[in-house]
């Protein structure tokens, strides 16, 4: 359990670092209760979307025979890490340019934001851990997530208002990013046999 736990926080900080700065700003937009309610509620569909997708990619990748093959999947979290840090791309003014168009709902807006800028990165984060998991474990996972979700709709509402910690994710969150998705890979390649295969 506590294993199972570890990797789902590990799985959830990877894919939601970067979201966190995108909630920041869109809370910086919309701050009274009824918008932050709607913030919510399009965070939990579009977050939703991409964990159903990733659920049934990885069912489908399960009926591979040998497991040891799923483990290449760890490579992706790596890949990714390490170009995103590399990347000049800014998804904060992506953000600000969706946000800024007429005629489109909160909640419509939230979840477009949250699957075109989360989109990739959740794929190939969520994909190879969930073909790590047994059927028992994923209800688990699936509410922890969602607390998870709470929290750091919590914790981006607090940053709104505190420049220094906004700052600092600002200035570090690629490099927390980095560090959490080559962790992440590295757990896939142990987990799924892949490593020790090979040795």
């Amino acid at each position: 359990m506590v294993t199972l736990l570890g990797s789902t926080v590990l799985a959830f900080i990877s894919t939601n670092i970067d979201y966190l700065l995108i909630l920041i700003i869109i809370f910086a937009k919309y701050k009274n209760k009824h918008e932050e309610k709607l913030i919510f509620i399009g965070e939990l569909l579009g977050s939703g979307t991409l964990i159903a997708v990733s659920l049934i990619a990885a069912f489908w990748l399960k009926l591979i025979p040998e497991e040891w093959i799923l483990g290449f999947l760890g490579i992706i979290p790596i890949i990714m890490g390490i170009k995103m840090y590399f990347s000049d791309e800014d998804e904060g003014n992506e953000v600000r340019e969706k946000l800024g168009k007429p005629g489109q709902g909160i909640i419509l807006n939230v979840i477009m934001i949250t699957i075109a800028t989360c989109g990739p990165d959740n794929l190939a984060i969520y994909v190879p851990f969930f073909t790590t998991l047994s059927v028992k474990d994923v209800p688990v996972v699936l509410m922890l997530f969602f607390i998870f979700l709470c929290i750091i709709t919590w914790l981006s509402k607090m940053i709104t208002n505190l420049p220094k910690i906004q700052e600092f994710f600002q200035n570090f969150g690629n490099l927390i990013t980095l560090v959490v998705y080559v962790f992440l890979g590295l757990y896939i390649l142990l987990e799924s046999g892949t490593i020790q295969h090979f040795m």
